[in-house]
This record gives C-alpha cells, structure tokens and sequence, in this order.
C-alpha cells in the first residue's frame, strides 16, 4: 500500500473566525491523480476554515481507503457515487447523476456513512480507441459489432477496474462485448498503451488529460451501460457532531467543481507534471477559495 501522512499546519486566513478553530479532521484519497487531488482540495479548504488537518493522501484503493473511513483511521474522503453503489454496496449502477446520488447516500446511511454534497463533475468510466487508428466504431455498439469480426481485439484496463462489477459486467450485459485477450495496466499508463498498439482498446477516466494527449477517441456511451461517477465527501455519521459546519464549510470548493475544471486540473498534474498540492493551492487561491496565507503540508 502507497501511503503518506502529511500534516496542514494550521492557523486561518487571518480572521479571529478562522484562528478560533473548527476541530481535527483527518482526510485521506485513493491513490490515482484525480482522487489525489481532490483529497489536496479538500485539505487545503478546511485548513482555512481552521480545522487542524491531517492529510494520508494517498491510501491505496477503493476497499483500503473505505476501510480507513470505516475503522476511523481517516474521518473524511471524496467517493464517487457510482463506486459507492457498485463496489461498496453491490447495487447496480445508475446512469442519472442525482438518483445515483439519492440512491446511495440513502443506503450508506444504514452503514453509518454519511454522504455529503456532491460535486457536478462526471467522471465515468469509458472506452478509448486511437483516433485513426485500426477501430473505427464511434459508439460502444460499433464495438460490440467490431469485436465479431475481429475477436482477437486487445483491451487494457487498470488493475481495480478489472475486477470491478461496473467496468467489464456492464459491457457484457449491455452490449453483449466480451474481449479474449485483457491486459492490466496502471490508468496513466493505459492511454499510450492504445496510442502505441499495445493493446486496441482502453477502459479510461472520462476526465483523463491523458486522453487528448495521446489522441485517443472515446466511444459513446450510446446504452448508458456506465453509471454516473459523481464525488462527495463521505463521512462517518457519528463523528459529524465534530464539525457541525463541514458540509456548509466545504459546499463553495463542491460546486466549484464541474467535469471541465477538474479535467484542466488534471491535466496540470499528469501533462504539465505539476504536484497534485501545488495544483490545489493554485485553483483555491485564483477561485478566492481560500485567503493568501498559506498552510504548508508537512511530511511526516
């Protein structure tokens, strides 16, 4: 498991409201670049408010860094609505944004999770191609019909999106699609993997820069055989007491972040190879998120 433990030294952005203190909160991430920067988002936002933050960005995976939550090693994370039903709860997916929200913040609520505000972003799951290259389909039903007449045709999918029930399931229940000959990749590496022939298809992040980059084509979802992908910070239900004011703390970074914003801010990291904290702090202090006084993350 990759992890690190960083602290936000805090101190507020120069109002008696902020210095008098919110409380200790602990936020943790998953490990890819988008879940990485949101954890930062996060961190650097209550650190203004003036909560003492503790930051283990990155934890690992879904189930390590769900367990983290569940166990009380972090208090706080973003989950993503579709992961939250499909993986976590083993519910089917949902391809309307705000009924997969309802759907699982009501049923999370029986595990003593609570689910506050989501973002507006999407980022599902979907199937690249290289534009130009030998797949011509445009839709994921091209595909489906493609993948008759050559059966050979390779696929690359990241080691989580492998073995979970909403990647490769639906393709087969909504499209018939079934491919003989997978590889496993890390999602950064998946995209060049398509561009250089490594494989012919590529399960991707719908917000990945990596996807422009390297001239890849996404297929149109044209069945919604993915379900909506829409974070929220996800908290244990009995330490909100803590932090009364979390939700209403975090609601201006939440709606500050649509699918085009946290796509450019992806980008920053994976193609301008800029850090995920530097990126954060970048975003907060242009949106007017945060105050100009800074709260250094501290390695320990």
């Amino acid at each position: 498991m990759l992890a690190a433990l960083l602290t936000v030294q805090c101190g507020g952005g120069g109002s008696p409201s902020k210095t008098s203190g919110r409380g200790a909160i602990v936020v943790g991430s998953k490990e890819d670049t988008e879940a990485q920067l949101l954890g930062r988002l996060m961190a650097l936002t209550l650190a203004d408010k003036g909560y003492q933050v503790t930051t283990k960005i990155p934890i690992g995976s879904t189930d390590l860094v769900r367990t983290a939550l569940t166990s009380g090693r972090i208090d706080t994370y973003w989950e993503f609505t579709g992961t939250g039903l499909s993986t976590i709860l083993h519910q089917s997916s949902i391809g309307d944004p705000q009924a997969a929200y309802e759907k699982v913040k009501a049923l999370d609520a029986k595990n003593g999770i609570t689910w506050l505000r989501a973002a507006a972003m999407n980022d599902t799951y979907a199937l690249a191609v290289k534009a130009g290259g030998p797949i011509e389909a445009q839709t994921l039903s091209d595909l489906a019909r493609t993948l008759t007449a050559r059966p050979k045709t390779r696929l690359c999918v990241d080691p989580e999106g492998g073995f979970r029930d909403d990647v490769l399931p639906p393709l087969q229940q909504v499209y018939g699609m079934t491919f003989s000959e997978t590889r496993q990749l890390g999602h950064d590496l998946i995209p060049p993997a398509v561009a250089g022939a490594q494989c012919d298809v590529g399960v991707v992040y719908s917000t990945a820069a990596l996807i422009t980059k390297h001239g890849l084509r996404v297929l149109a979802d044209d069945r919604r055989a993915f379900g909506a992908y829409t974070p929220a910070p996800t908290v244990r239900t009995d330490r909100l007491k803590r932090w009364p004011s979390l939700e209403a703390d975090l609601a201006p970074l939440t709606a500050a972040l649509d699918t085009p914003t946290v796509t450019q801010l992806n980008a920053k990291v994976d193609i301008d190879r800029l850090s995920t904290e530097d990126v954060a702090r970048q975003f907060l202090t242009e949106r007017g998120l945060i105050g100009g006084v800074e709260h250094p993350l501290t390695t320990h």
